[in-house]
């Protein structure tokens, strides 16, 4: 029969697990590990592994009886310095829409207000226009066109 395998897990410190747990992202955690830990020979894949336990780390540090609450890493923070006039950038799209929302509401008004003061008979009139339809006979047959021969031009040698 065959065995199952299973995992094989690194002993990780206490050190260790605290570091990950303060950490923001894996790229502040390695290089603080490589700081706090310099005499560890650990390889990136050991240490890419520590931090892909992260989650694991923070359900064993938290009572039971507390709800879980999610980790909140500063990443947005960076990204919202680059655009420092995003919210006025924005502000200033909503006034447009809402601009172009009233300008379209009153279009719309002006239009059920034309509707509603022509007679019955106009609206209907204008909504059933019939198509010219040509009406041919069974037996009737377009007379063919005759495709002449173009004569080929001359070949002109240009200077």
């Amino acid at each position: 029969m065959p065995t199952v395998k299973k995992r094989n897990y690194e002993k990780i410190d206490e050190a260790e697990i605290n570091l990950v747990l303060q950490c923001g992202d894996s790229h502040e955690f390695y290089e603080r590990y490589r700081e706090e830990f310099p005499t560890k020979t650990k390889g990136i894949d050991s240490i890419s592994k520590i931090w892909k336990r992260r989650s694991e780390f923070l359900k064993k540090q938290q009572p039971d009886h507390e709800p879980v609450e999610p980790v909140i890493e500063p990443v947005i923070e960076p990204v919202i310095k680059h655009f420092d006039g995003l919210e006025l950038l924005i502000a200033g799209q909503n006034k447009i829409l809402a601009e172009l929302s009233d300008v379209m509401k009153e279009h719309l008004m002006l239009n059920r207000e034309i509707m509603a003061r022509l007679p019955k008979q106009i609206q209907t009139d204008v909504e059933h226009i019939p198509k010219q339809v040509e009406t041919k006979t069974p037996g009737q047959r377009e007379p063919g066109k005759k495709t002449a021969m173009e004569k080929p031009s001359e070949i002109m040698i240009g200077s």
